[in-house]
Formats: C-alpha cells, sequence, structure tokens
C-alpha cells in the first residue's frame, strides 16, 4: 500500500492538531476495538457552560475535574518533527517489496516514550482510514510476561486481534493450558486486513536473549506481509541491537566479509570490523528525553513552552496569569523535566484547586501534591 507525505505546512497542521486531540482515556489498548476507540475518539476541554455554576459547590463528577485529571498531551516541535519522520520512514517502505527498516524509540522512563509511539500508530490508522475503511493497519502489543517463548508474543498479537479462546468459565480460567500455536490466523488476518505497522511497547522487559529468537518472526511479518515493526522502551536501542547480532551471528558475518574483502592486510581487516562493531543501532532510533533546564532563556524555552502548553489547556474560572511559567524553576526541580511527574503534579493540582473552590493553582497546591522523587539521598 502506498502513503502519501503531504507537503510539509499541511502536515504539521493536521498532527498538531492530532496532537492536541489524542485521547489519554485509560482504554483497555492492546485489544482491536480499545485500539480503535483510541484512534477515533478527540478528547476536548469541556465547556465552562457544561460545567456547574461558579456559585456552586463542584464535587467529584464535574467534567472539569475527569478532564483535569488526563489533562491534554501538549503539542510540541519534537513530537511533530517525529511524526513527520516518521511519515517519511512509512512512506518509503510503503512503496518498497523489500528492504523495510523497524524503528526504535528510547530514552529514560518517564520522557513520554510510549505516547510517542502511540501517536505514531493513530496517525497511521487516521491516514489509513481516509482511504480504507475495512482494514487494520495497526496493531499494538506489549511484551508478553513469559517473554522466552514465541508462541506468547504471536499469543499478543492474536489477543489484540481478538482470536484468542476465551475460557468458558471461571473453573476452566484457572486451569493451566498449554498455548496453542495461532501463527497462521494471525497471518491469515493481518494479512487480509492489510496491516503495516506493529507497535511494540515495554522492550525493556526482554532480555537480548529472549528477544533474538523473536526478531525472526518479526522479520518473516516484515518480508511476507510488508509489516514495519517499532521497538519501544527503555534501552531499547541496545537490547534490539544486541539480539540481532546474537540471531544473526552478525559479528561472524562482518570478519568473513571483510576477510574475503581484505584477504592480505590483516590491519585493513581489523579495522574495518571494528569500525562497523561500533555501530550502535542498525535502525533509525528516536530519543526521547527528559525536558531541560539551563541558566539561560534558550535552555529552559523548551520547558517553558510546554507549560505555557499545559496554561493554555487548563480550564478553571479564576486562573492566574502565567499561573505555571512562574513557578517553572520550582517545577523542574521537582520534575526533573519528566513528562510523567510533570503532568501528575499538574493535573493533581488542578483536580484539588477545582474542587477546594480556589480555581487557581497556588504554590501550595503544588507543594501538597506527591508525585515520587521527594526522597533525595543526603550528599557525602
Amino acid at each position: 500500500m502506498k502513503i502519501t507525505v503531504p507537503a510539509g505546512s499541511d502536515a504539521r497542521a493536521e498532527i498538531a492538531r492530532l496532537v492536541r486531540t489524542a485521547p489519554p482515556l485509560p482504554a483497555w489498548i492492546f485489544s482491536w476495538e480499545g485500539w480503535d476507540r483510541y484512534v477515533r475518539t478527540e478528547f476536548k476541554p469541556p465547556d465552562l457552560l457544561d460545567c456547574a455554576p461558579a456559585d456552586v459547590e463542584v464535587d467529584e463528577d464535574d467534567p472539569r475535574v475527569d478532564y483535569h485529571r488526563h489533562l491534554l498531551m501538549i503539542e510540541t516541535t519534537f513530537l511533530e518533527d517525529c511524526l513527520l519522520r516518521s511519515r517519511g520512514t512509512f512512506g518509503v517502505n510503503g512503496n518498497r517489496y523489500e528492504g523495510l527498516l523497524d524503528m526504535v524509540i528510547d530514552g529514560p522512563a518517564g520522557t513520554g516514550k510510549t505516547y510517542l509511539l502511540r501517536l505514531i500508530g493513530r496517525e497511521l490508522q487516521r491516514r489509513v482510514e481516509k482511504h480504507f475503511s475495512d482494514r487494520i493497519p495497526v496493531v499494538h502489543i506489549t511484551v508478553p510476561h513469559d517473554p522466552e517463548n514465541e508462541l506468547n508474543w504471536i499469543w499478543e498479537i492474536a489477543s489484540f486481534l481478538a482470536l484468542t479462546p476465551e475460557p468458558k468459565n471461571e473453573a476452566e480460567a484457572r486451569q493451566l493450558r498449554r498455548v496453542p500455536d495461532l501463527s497462521l490466523p494471525v497471518r491469515t488476518v493481518m494479512e487480509r486486513k492489510q496491516t503495516r505497522l506493529l507497535l511494540v511497547d515495554d522492550i525493556q522487559r526482554v532480555s537480548p536473549s529472549q528477544l533474538g529468537p523473536v526478531l525472526h518472526y518479526f522479520d518473516f511479518l516484515r518480508s511476507r506481509l510488508g509489516i514495519t515493526t517499532i521497538f519501544c522502551g527503555t534501552g531499547a536501542t541496545d537490547i534490539v541491537h544486541a539480539a540481532r547480532k546474537g540471531c544473526d551471528r552478525r559479528d561472524e558475518a562482518l570478519w568473513t566479509s571483510y576477510q574475503r574483502l581484505h584477504p592480505e592486510d590483516a590491519n585493513t581487516l581489523r579495522a574495518a570490523v571494528a569500525k562497523e562493531q561500533n555501530v550502535r543501532s542498525l535502525l533509525p532510533v528516536t530519543w526521547v528525553d527528559p525536558l531541560p533546564w539551563g541558566n539561560d532563556t534558550e535552555s529552559q524555552g523548551p520547558f517553558v513552552a510546554v507549560l505555557k502548553g499545559f496554561e493554555k489547556n487548563l480550564r478553571m474560572r479564576k486562573l492566574s496569569k502565567d499561573v505555571l511559567t512562574r513557578y517553572a524553576e520550582y517545577l523542574h526541580e521537582r520534575t526533573g523535566g519528566y513528562f510523567l511527574y510533570l503532568s501528575h503534579l499538574i493535573c493533581g493540582a488542578a483536580v484539588a484547586a477545582i474542587l477546594d473552590g480556589t480555581e487557581d493553582i497556588t504554590r501550595e497546591h503544588l507543594e501538597a501534591i506527591r508525585i515520587g522523587r521527594e526522597e533525595i539521598l543526603p550528599h557525602h
């Protein structure tokens, strides 16, 4: 299937809207039904006219409380650039019969890797559905609880596609059951529904030795069905690369190749092999890092821009100007620039301010929220 890439200006506008409306609702996303709901739902800020009047005490059922417990993701230049790059990769992959490239998303925990992974899948599926309504372009799985067995990985895909036989009753659910080989029905459905993208999250939960044999199954899906796989997780770059080297015996192949090319020059042979062995990843890697904070305005810019994005999304009746940016240094010190902690802190403070009637986020609200990272080791 060919995937067209629109003009840069149109693409950026579409991507910005996609980020603003991505639903953060915790649906069961590792199933086709849950994933499809995630793709189709647009999560928008509530209108104040639909909420409790200003003079009425707000309870947990107020739409703004539910909204601020999730709070929309902030559109950033980084996210837009990542989606544009992924479009480029899919655009090339979509026109090839061989030589397709998989991808890796890596970085510390809590930086937004999973969100980016799902945003890429959501964006691709929406583009496909503009032309076709009967396809499953994206499959999203996590590393199985027992990644040693290849059948467990196939079972995860089958579960997403609703191909796994459910136990008929509680007694049957308690029985130890042998995992059946569902590779044929999985391949059949993915082929007929023209799946193009496999999202694999939580790669940090698998070792290279466990992942190696499974890579050959993903290779099969890529060669047979044209499916691109994105591996996501902390340390995914090194895990996938080490797994690939092990299962493909890459070092031995390199040595044999250069030995043929330079049979009489041992120094050149060793230098060439060493150069290739220094390559950290054979796949394109997107690094997702904590937002930085420095002593100058330029280095503080990305973090402040994110805070302004959160301010724009807040829905409170007495919100002060620069309600978050005035606490920028404090917020970065509390969160380390990690999206996970920043989102929890702002969401918790916003909900508390709505429920106590303040309708504005204060330093006291922020200090009262526990997000982790509070216990600091003493300096020696």
